[in-house]
């Protein structure tokens, strides 16, 4: 009994199991069903939006090309418009120009018209001082005839008196080639001493004078001469003389012969004034004593003079020379020497 209930209810269960199975089974398959129609819904519902899509892309491509059209269109016409408003600029600057022009061309015209106002004033001026002058000239004529006359008088005293200016011009130049050939005197003086004594001393070229060095003529602070410096002495200075005093072509344009002693700074300039003017005179001495038999002629010619350190002789820098300055010179002296200097500074002018 118990066995026959249990089959049963196993095939009960079986049987609801497969019921149950059946309605799920059914329930799929309308759910499949519902899901076939729904994909099949939205494919068409798709392919609409899609032909909706192509066709809005096909306008948009279409409203892009106009839109594009148009924008070349309004980019021509901005191209346009900025030049027809370049063109107005240029053509408003155009008219400012003329505008300038025009009123430079009046103010032009109005200066012309100024100056031509005052250039007719100046003509008008100009021919009433054109017709003053002319009326003055004919005024003028007669006395210009009486001119005449006067200037005729005048022109030969003028005459007379150029011919004694001419005379006088002939005389100056007759005196300045004599003063000329006074003033070469010395010259040929110097020529003569250099040819009487060649190099044995040097002489001046422009004075003709000869020195010693004291150093050589005198010991430190003495005047009296050195046995050893006499011998010198009398064979040169006695030629010099002797070239002046005995050459009957110079003679007569010496006129003097010195003899002068120089110190350097050393020492005061009274000391140094008596110690030249002795080793002057000493010098002297020895020609007299050296050559007695022409002291009457030395007495005529020579003198002796000191002159301290009033002629320092100055080195390259301008300093003291000490031992070219301690000197005895002998110079001379052309008659009328001073007039002579004036005169060529005269003409030298």
């Amino acid at each position: 009994m118990y066995k026959n209930e249990k089959t049963s209810d196993e095939s009960n269960f079986w049987i609801s199991y497969a019921d149950l199975m059946a309605g799920l089974l059914f329930v799929f398959i309308l759910l499949v069903g519902a899901i076939v129609v729904r994909y099949v819904f939205v494919q068409q519902d798709l392919a609409q939006k899609r032909a909706a899509l192509g066709e809005s892309e096909s306008l948009r491509s279409s409203q892009n090309a106009q839109i594009k059209r148009f924008q070349e269109r309004l980019a021509i016409a901005m191209k346009n418009l900025e030049k027809e408003q370049t063109d107005k600029n240029s053509l408003k600057e155009m008219l400012t120009l003329k505008s300038n022009d025009v009123s430079k061309l009046k103010d032009l015209l109005m200066g012309y018209e100024l100056k031509n106002r005052a250039l007719e004033e100046n003509i008008t001026t100009t021919q009433n001082r054109v017709s003053q002058i002319e009326k003055a000239l004919a005024e003028n004529k007669n006395i210009l005839v009486l001119k005449d006359e006067e200037l005729a008088v005048l022109g030969a005293k003028l005459l007379e008196e150029s011919k004694a200016h001419q005379m006088l011009v002939d005389e100056l130049n007759i005196t300045k080639v004599k003063i000329k050939n006074l003033t070469g005197i010395r010259i040929k003086v110097v020529d003569s001493l250099r040819q009487e004594l060649g190099n044995s001393i040097m002489i001046d070229p422009k004075s003709g004078a000869i020195a010693f060095s004291s150093n050589i003529l005198f010991n430190q602070g003495e005047y009296k001469l050195k046995p050893s410096a006499k011998k010198e002495l009398s064979a040169i200075i006695k030629r010099y003389i002797h070239t002046l005093l005995f050459n009957d072509a110079l003679r007569p344009y010496i006129e003097g012969i010195t003899i002068e002693g120089h110190t350097d700074s050393d020492g005061s300039y009274l000391y140094n004034l008596a110690l030249s003017q002795k080793r002057a005179l000493e010098v002297m001495k020895f020609l007299y004593q050296d050559d007695p038999d022409n002291r009457e002629l030395y007495s005529r010619y020579l003198s002796a003079s000191g002159r301290s350190f009033a002629d320092m002789i100055l080195d390259e820098n301008g300093d003291e020379d000490k031992e070219a300055s301690r000197r005895i010179e002998i110079k001379f002296r052309i008659k009328n020497e001073e007039a002579v200097k004036e005169l060529e500074n005269f003409l030298n002018k």
